[in-house]
């Protein structure tokens, strides 16, 4: 098909494609022109011009190619919403972890200093992943003394962070 004959054609369909994706645009509700529709309806079909010859109703085919851009078009409208969605959810999840994070870390460290030095140095070497052995070595203890002050300080440390306590 030349493009006199296609031009021609396509002032023909035209409005009926208009109204399709108008009717089709405003039921899905999408954000979009029904024109950017037709334009890429319209855009399909120049691209096959020169076999449109083929086909009993170039009409018919220009209504199937409308439908079919809206329903992209509605795809991809759905997937950005979802994508918005997730990455919305995502970044609200890791920053409210984040601030859990520091808040706990913060609660958790303000604890520390308030312990006796002795206790809190037992704690953060059991951290640290000394066995109480070592530690009482260290600290020049007994065993179960060591392991009644590491008790000790957890109970504490537990204990001001249910209360949530900060100074």
């Amino acid at each position: 098909m030349d493009s006199q004959l296609f031009e021609e054609t396509v002032n023909e369909i035209r409005p009926q494609l208009v109204e399709l994706c108008e009717r089709f645009i405003v039921k899905k509700k999408i954000p979009i022109e029904a024109e950017d529709a037709v334009q890429e309806t319209l855009f399909r079909l120049w691209q096959i011009r020169h076999r449109l010859d083929d086909y009993d109703s170039i009409p018919a085919l220009a209504i199937t190619i409308a439908k079919n851009v809206c329903i992209d078009i509605l795809r991809r409208q759905h997937t950005k919403v979802i994508r918005l969605h997730q990455i919305d959810m995502e970044d609200s999840q890791q920053a409210d972890q984040r601030v859990i994070t520091h808040d706990t870390c913060a609660l958790i460290n303000q604890a520390l200093d308030e312990l006796p030095f002795t206790k809190r140095r037992m704690i953060e070497m059991r951290s640290e992943g000394l066995s109480l052995d070592e530690i009482s070595n260290v600290c020049n203890t007994t065993k179960q003394s060591t392991k009644t002050m590491i008790s000790s300080a957890r109970r504490f440390l537990l204990e001001k962070l249910r209360k949530g306590e900060l100074s």
